[in-house]
């Protein structure tokens, strides 16, 4: 950007959204998230973008290893991404088996919680 008076100012780049650096994959669930969840956009200080993963229920991804959901997820985070998200986590510990390969779709940081 030039800062001289009378240059015009021009704004270049750009994302869909700005101020949600942060991007939650959260698998196919339906219980109480209550403030402290990680599925509770209150939770966080900030603003935080959320996408279901649609077949990514808990049974499948613990019971069967998330077995032939690894396209869905990489889909879904490059939805974060192109709405703005600057990192990627997801509300379960099991998708660690993943991060690798979403971090390398994506190339955001990305993962899972501890």
């Amino acid at each position: 950007m030039n800062d001289a008076p009378d240059a015009p100012r021009l704004a270049r780049g750009g994302k869909s959204i700005y101020g949600a650096p942060l991007g939650i994959l959260m698998l196919e669930a339906r219980f109480p998230r209550i403030p402290g969840d990680m599925g509770n956009a209150a939770t966080w200080p900030f603003p935080v973008l959320f996408r279901v993963v649609r077949g990514a229920t808990p049974e499948r991804v613990v019971l069967e290893g998330a077995g032939g959901l690894l396209p869905e997820f990489v889909a879904a985070a490059r939805e974060l991404v192109d709405l703005g998200a600057e990192a990627i986590t997801t509300n379960y510990g099991f998708l660690s088996l993943f991060q690798r390969e979403v971090a390398e779709a994506v190339q955001v940081p990305w993962r899972p919680p501890r």
